[in-house]
């Protein structure tokens, strides 16, 4: 089994606190809450525990994206909440399978992405939600349903029209994060300068950093591309998103490249320590200005960028440093003025049609092999037995247990491990906190101006920590179902929450172990497969480009990224599994990785800082390409000769590491 809670990586990430979000969400929930005061409608809770849910439905971006996802939501939930409230008043036997199918069907959404990840899981909560309170009547069934729908409508309105976060807003955000990686990346390199450090410290540096910058460069192309997608490439905005995002991404491949060679040559460490900092006080304070949209081409810049070119002058003018920090230099230049150079547009921005885009995920994951199928069919298969059990105890907040377990579930047992320990924990620690709260909240409207600040706080920090999250979001449960349900004591609404949470929690674990499990071990070997291949195609384009003076190698660089760090996800996901006696593919794992990490820092030095390749020579140097290749993917071969001129002692490293991955 995993080993304790503290190994756990739960993780905090302060850079995501959203207060614009936290305040939409506020509003949203304190505005339903107050109108049902001002109206006289005691069981409008339904209404702000729609806009609630509403308002976790929004995954956020651009609003072409985010209105099917929010508007279906709404109408698919005030539609479920009052069937499912009629159907339950039919008995378990029947309302528990029916739900159960539903369920199925709204998990299978996740295919759709994250939107239709978010949205599916929440009708699933409305469904069980449902299911504790029968209608008794299609009226009554009616009536709920509207309320629900009406706060969702409410929710749905303020998001997309009343306050519409600026379509261009994510991918800017998304852009100052990278930069504010790259800066952080620069900073702790620079402290690397003194030339005690050792290898050891340069691995830990790029273990630490470099798949954080790429996975966080790939977040901001996915949220570029479907901004391109909505608003179209033909704009100053999208031309200056575009190029941005390359030029970035350059600007990572030369930090690559210059910690290979600080990790080589000693003695440039300290020569090259000023300019890095300059470096990462640029791009620190580059992140913030991207994301607000500000001019960036000012006086301060130019002549923070003219220190920064006259530290480059005074290294060595033959040194590899020199030539790449140049390049980098040239890089910023490029960001400032946002000039879109030649083959800079970014692809992969065609519309397929919409039934293509509904059909063709259906299709394709419509078999038992894809994770997607398994994991809706072990929703449902756990859903139905816990939601007869839960409605046959006729418990108000047997729930929770229900609802926890969906959310808590996911297609890898690893995760589900993880997300079940955060939620129990933050639940407890907000259960405690709602016990407090509701001795302050007597009515609906101090309960709104409580759930105001309340609400801001859950939402600012949704993508700080899920553990924290839960601990905010708690109290706002507790106190929204105490209005549906009034006179109901909160410290028993909250030790309920609490008590069914755990065991949420323990059935989804269990569920996970149990039903067709999905262990990451098992993946680990093709994972690595995939690196290898990946790093052999950037070996093939790098070589490619200084044999026959092409450049196209910045597709073949970041899919070796991607590959390195689905590995290193994949190895981080099988150690919280029971891999007892598969202990050889994982180290094996690891090492794969760290030795692919190196060779990639001194492809980039290559692609960088291309040595000039003697006509005598070009034949060895295509022996050495295939060579590399051919050894990261079939049966290793012999080394060649060593060619003569520049580049040889890049060869002799670059082969140390494929013989490292070869060794049995």
């Amino acid at each position: 089994m995993p080993g304790p809670l503290k190994n756990l990586p739960i993780n905090w990430n302060v850079g995501a606190v959203s207060l614009a979000e936290g305040v939409r969400a506020g509003l949203a929930v304190a505005a339903t809450v107050l109108a049902g005061d001002f109206l006289s409608l005691p069981h409008f809770g339904l209404a702000a525990l729609g806009a609630l849910l509403t308002c976790f439905a929004d995954p956020g971006g651009p609003v072409r994206r985010r209105a099917p996802a929010v508007l279906a939501f709404a109408f698919l939930a005030g539609i479920s909440y009052g069937f499912f409230g009629l159907l339950r008043g039919d008995g378990i036997w029947l309302a528990a399978p029916v739900a159960g199918i539903t369920i199925f069907c709204v998990s299978y959404a996740r295919i759709y992405g994250q939107g239709g990840l978010q949205v599916g899981n929440l009708l699933s909560v409305v469904i069980v939600l449902a299911l504790d309170y029968p209608s008794g009547s299609m009226l009554v069934a009616a009536e709920q349903g509207a309320n629900l729908f009406a706060g969702a409508l409410w929710a749905a309105v303020l998001t997309l029209v009343i306050w519409q976060i600026h379509p261009y807003q994510p991918a800017r955000d998304a852009l100052g994060d990278v930069a504010l990686k790259l800066s952080r990346f620069a900073k702790d390199l620079a402290a690397l300068g003194q030339p005690a450090h050792s290898t050891a410290a340069f691995e830990a540096h790029a273990a630490l950093h470099r798949r954080n910058v790429r996975e966080a460069i790939e977040t901001a192309r996915g949220v570029a591309l479907d901004t391109f997608r909505r608003r179209g490439l033909v704009s100053q905005r999208a031309a200056q998103v575009s190029v941005r995002l390359q030029t970035l991404e350059q600007i990572f491949g030369g930090f690559i490249a210059l910690s290979e060679v600080f990790e080589q040559d000693a003695a440039i460490r300290e020569h090259t320590a000023r300019p890095l900092r300059l470096l990462a006080g640029w791009l620190a304070a580059l992140g913030p200005d991207m994301q607000t949209g500000v001019r960036l081409d000012t006086p301060k810049k130019q002549a923070s960028l003219t220190r920064l070119r006259t530290e480059i002058d005074k290294l060595p003018p033959e040194s590899t440093a020199a030539h790449i920090l140049a390049g980098m230099a040239e890089n910023l230049a490029v960001l400032m003025t946002v000039s879109s150079p030649a083959g800079q547009a970014m692809s992969g921005v065609s519309v397929l049609p919409l039934r293509i885009r509904i059909w063709s995920p259906i299709r394709s994951n419509f078999n038992f092999a894809a994770a997607p199928m398994r994991h809706a069919l072990r929703t449902a298969c756990i859903a139905m037995p816990t939601l007869a059990f839960t409605m046959s105890l006729h418990q108000q907040f047997a729930h929770w247990a229900t609802i926890t377990m969906i959310l808590c579930l996911q297609p890898y047992f690893s995760a589900t491990w993880v997300r079940a320990a955060e939620r129990i924990g933050g639940t407890a620690l907000g259960g405690a906190l709602a016990a407090v709260i509701g001795l302050l909240a007597q009515t609906q409207f101090s309960l709104a101006l409580i759930m105001l600040p309340l609400t801001m706080f859950a939402f600012a920090i949704r993508g700080v920590s899920y553990a924290a999250f839960q601990a905010a979001l708690t109290p706002m449960v507790v106190l929204l179902v105490e209005q549906i349900v009034p006179g109901t004591n909160e410290v028993t609404v909250a030790l309920s929450r609490i008590g069914y949470t755990a065991l949420g929690g323990t059935l989804a674990v269990l569920g996970n172990l149990l039903l067709w499990p999905s262990f990451e071990h098992f993946r680990v070997e093709a994972s690595i497969v995939q690196a290898l291949a990946a790093h052999a195609a950037y070996v093939r384009a790098v070589f490619t480009a200084l044999l026959d003076g092409s450049s196209a190698i910045e597709s073949a660089r970041r899919a070796a990224g991607m590959a390195s760090n689905n590995l290193e996800a994949s190895l981080a996901r099988a150690l919280l599994e029971p891999h007892k006696g598969r202990d050889a593919t994982i180290e094996r794992g690891a090492i794969v990785d760290a030795a692919l990490r190196r060779m990639a820092g001194r492809l980039s030095v290559l692609a960088l800082d291309r040595p000039a390749i003697p006509p005598t020579s070009r034949e060895l140097w295509r022996e050495w390409q295939g060579f590399l290749a051919q050894s990261l993917t079939a049966k290793p071969t012999a080394r060649p000769r060593l060619p003569e001129g520049a580049g040889s002692e890049a060869l002799v490293r670059l082969a140390r590491q494929v013989e490292l991955i070869t060794s049995p």
